[in-house]
């Protein structure tokens, strides 16, 4: 962990002392109507997951990150995620691209595609994943901002994701007067998708042998007048006069259910063209699949990013 935060405070130093000359020169080049804007980012976190999924051992990662988005609302980013103590220098590698628009003042919609790689090492559960399809519709209830987003994802088994988000920004400079703007944007999240596995039926006929139950004695009348059997023996089925069949069949099954709750508390702080954002982030599986490892967890991040 100590060469993780390291690392990330050596990026984010460079990022503090690039930022003014960067912005100089983009102001000079610039006209005065600015067709889009640039994002530069730089995330750090514990561990990483995937729509409430992870493993049972932690990676912890630094994941830098460029976006441009133009003021049409087309967007592309390109973001790369380094897990510590792994073979892969990059264990994976995101290029986005995307569309932003609203419907009415306080709807939004965003449409993205991604296409993913990854190191040929990697341990992220999400590595036989290769392209996702993203709609996410965001609604402002001025008390409550609700998103819900729909994910394809594409790869060795192709998943459907939904993800319903509730969540409301606090500004907490207003309490002390600050101008610096701060705030906190708690947000509940429930997360749905498919799953794959197989299920076994054990199927058990019984049935009678051919020719059981009829007349066995040697005479003209057969056992009726035997004396060893009362009441004649020709009706009578013992058990080894059956045949029992057992049948198994294994089909794989799909199912769409509730994978992973979530809370997460971040703090959002903005300075100049800045925005700090660490954040906690509480995850609870369910409905895990045998030899899934998943865990309730807690995950701590850092967000930074620069807008010019």
């Amino acid at each position: 962990m100590k060469t993780l935060w390291t690392r990330l405070g050596l990026t984010l130093l460079l990022l503090v002392l690039a930022a003014p000359w960067v912005q100089a020169a983009t102001s000079a080049a610039s006209d005065t109507t600015k067709a889009g804007w640039w994002v530069i980012g730089m995330e750090a976190s514990n561990n990483s997951s995937f729509y409430g999924r992870n493993t049972a051992t932690r990676y912890p990662f630094i994941s830098p990150s460029v976006t441009y988005v133009h003021r049409t609302g087309l967007w592309a980013s390109v973001s790369a995620y380094q897990l510590f103590n792994t073979e892969d220098f990059i264990d994976q590698t995101d290029l986005t691209v995307g569309y932003s628009f609203k419907i009415r003042k306080r709807l939004e919609v965003d449409l993205a595609y991604t296409h993913f790689t990854f190191g040929e090492h990697t341990p992220l559960v999400n590595a036989s994943t290769t392209d996702a399809l993203l709609a996410k519709t965001a609604y402002d209830w001025k008390y409550l901002y609700t998103a819900l987003t729909g994910s394809y994802i594409i790869g060795s088994d192709n998943d459907v994701f939904a993800v319903l988000e509730n969540s409301r920004y606090i500004p907490l400079n207003p309490i002390w007067k600050g101008d610096i703007p701060i705030g906190l944007d708690p947000k509940v999240s429930i997360t749905a998708g498919t799953q794959h596995f197989s299920e076994t039926h054990t199927t058990t006929t019984t049935r009678k042998k051919a020719g059981s139950g009829g007349t066995s004695g040697g005479g003209p009348l057969g056992d009726i007048l035997d004396p060893l059997k009362p009441g004649g023996g020709g009706n009578s089925t013992s058990p080894d006069e059956e045949e029992t069949t057992t049948t198994t069949t294994t089909t794989n099954v799909s199912r769409f259910r509730v994978l992973n709750y979530e809370l997460k508390v971040p703090l959002v702080v903005y300075y100049g063209s800045f925005e700090f954002e660490p954040s906690w982030r509480y995850a609870i599986p369910v409905n895990k699949l045998e030899g899934d490892e998943s865990r309730a967890q807690s995950f701590y991040t850092l967000s930074v990013k620069y807008t010019f």
